[in-house]
């Protein structure tokens, strides 16, 4: 699902009627008909029922207007409040306006006080409420009469729909402006606001409708937009069926690279992960101490003989073994330690791998303050950091990051020549061209160790069955989630382990067919 900002929708609006004769006003009754389908699937039909509907003063309060006079038409009972004085309407949300007030519709401006005490109590009276107060374009903080409004339609039992994008809410980062609706269901028309899929969104989104308003499909050509959300119909797009006479070599060898003797249970979880997504090989370079559990947890795997240098960890003499090794892709960093002669055998193997590698965990670490190595790779690279990973490398704080989660991805992306995967809720996956994937599937119950191996695992095996490094990522990123999905259920959130997630990958490569 194409994913937008404000201006490209605006951009679309602007297309569909200059390009396309598309009168505004029939782009805002599409709009209007969206949300009344929604209100008559809430309450089974209008006769006999009571709506209050909240206006601003611009398009958004235009779209209400369409809705009030349909409600209106059908039997409902429709108090209309605008929370700006109707001479600021204009164009299409003036002609609606005006036709409301030939149908003798009656409408009231909220100011606070003894108005918005009325307003109060014909909300709690009502059935349904629409929300038409603010679209996509608001900047600035909510504040007086809106704030107090917003608040009104929070605190009531009244099921909420509103237009296009909660009141309040931030297309661009989904976080609340000062205050934001809280909507039972958002319908939003044309294309999707990527605000609306962020997590932060979730608490005000409520169901989410994407609504089509006519809008011709070759505007979305033209907007070339670079952001999508990452579902099961985008991973049943893009990752392959198998066919009837392939074997293990048509799916790609893994080579991981990764443990230590403090936390060997890394590498077992990441070439699981890589086995579990459908890998035809996986070899892993270890150090001694982990060798005996790696086997006996994955007899299907193979080892790469390497020796160890003096603190137990992976000599450095052996990099031209890895190197040589031919592996389709590669896995470094899980539970290597961060000991210093590590960190620099990271450093110095990075830079002459020559497939495409994902690096994860203490490969993260091993770049801190070395960034340019990641321009140096000679093949693509999948860097997979956590918000507080994503902090180091750029040397800000956790909620710097977590403000605004896609911009720093995006950026971070552009600045070092690599696909970015930020995990976290709403995983989001960004390339250096400055295309965007944000994640739907996944729960809490995922926020526990190891579960990033198994991620970096699972993008490894796509990485070495030759798909292209952002598609790659982003596939096994949903499948990721959806693996996560299908354990949860049966495990519940608190007990979920990386191990259950693992174990469920082949469950979610089933449901899309795979």
């Amino acid at each position: 699902m194409r994913l937008v900002t404000a201006e490209e929708m605006r951009l679309a609006d602007r297309l569909a009627m200059e390009d396309f004769g598309i009168p505004g006003m029939v782009l805002m009754e599409n709009a209007g008909q969206a949300v009344v389908q929604e209100a008559e699937k809430m309450l089974g039909g209008f006769e006999g029922k009571k709506a209050a509907i909240f206006c601003g003063g611009g398009n958004n309060g235009g779209d209400g207007l369409v809705v009030a006079r349909h409600l209106y038409n059908r039997g409902c009972d429709v108090r209309l409040y605008f929370l700006d004085d109707p001479d600021v309407f204009r164009g299409e949300a003036l002609a609606n306006y005006q036709i409301l007030n030939n149908m003798g519709v009656t409408s009231f401006q909220l100011t606070e006080g003894s108005r918005l005490n009325v307003a109060r109590m014909a909300l709690w009276s009502s059935d349904i409420a629409i929300d038409a107060i603010f679209g996509t374009g608001l900047r600035d903080d909510v504040r007086d009469i809106t704030l107090s409004v917003i608040n009104m339609i929070n605190e009531s039992d009244t099921p909420v729909i509103s237009c296009d994008i909660p009141s309040g809410l931030s297309s661009t980062t989904g976080l609340p402006l000062g205050g934001a609706v809280k909507a039972d269901v958002t319908v939003t028309f044309g294309y999707c606001k990527i605000g609306l899929v962020l997590p932060a969104a979730k608490p005000y989104v409520g169901r989410l409708v994407v609504a089509d308003i006519s809008l011709p499909r070759q505007v979305e050509n033209s907007l070339n937009s670079r952001r999508e959300l990452i579902d099961g119909a985008f991973v049943q797009r893009w990752l392959p069926e198998r066919d009837p006479d392939s074997y293990k070599g048509d799916f790609g060898h893994v080579g991981v690279v990764a443990g230590s003797p403090a936390m060997p249970g890394a590498a077992i979880l990441a070439a699981r992960g890589a086995l579990k997504a459908g890998a035809g090989r996986v070899t892993a370079a270890l150090p001694s101490a982990c060798r005996t559990s790696f086997t006996a947890q994955l007899p299907e795997s193979m080892l790469l003989n390497t020796a160890d240098n003096e603190l137990g960890g992976i000599d450095a003499a052996d990099i031209d073994k890895i190197v040589s090794f031919p592996a389709d892709s590669w896995i470094m960093g899980p539970g290597m330690g961060r000991e210093q002669k590590t960190l620099e055998f990271i450093r110095e193997l990075i830079p002459r791998i020559n497939v495409p590698a994902v690096l994860d965990a203490d490969a993260l670490f091993a770049v801190c303050g070395y960034l340019r190595l990641l321009k140096k790779a000679q093949a693509p690279l999948v860097i997979t950091p956590h918000p507080g990973e994503m902090a180091k490398l750029l040397g800000v704080s956790v909620a710097d990051v977590q403000s605004n989660r896609v911009s720093v991805a995006e950026g971070f992306a552009r600045q070092t020549n690599v696909v970015v995967v930020l995990k976290g809720a709403g995983t989001v996956v960004a390339t250096p061209e400055g295309r965007v994937f944000i994640n739907s599937s996944g729960n809490p119950g995922m926020a526990t160790g190891g579960t990033g191996d198994v991620l970096a695992g699972m993008i490894a095996t796509l990485l070495a069955q030759g798909m292209v490094p952002a598609v790659a990522a982003a596939c096994a990123v949903w499948l990721h989630g959806a693996a996560g999905d299908i354990a949860v259920t049966k495990n519940g959130v608190a007990g979920l382990l990386a191990g259950d997630i693992v174990e469920a990958v082949p469950t979610a490569l089933k449901s899309i067919g795979r």
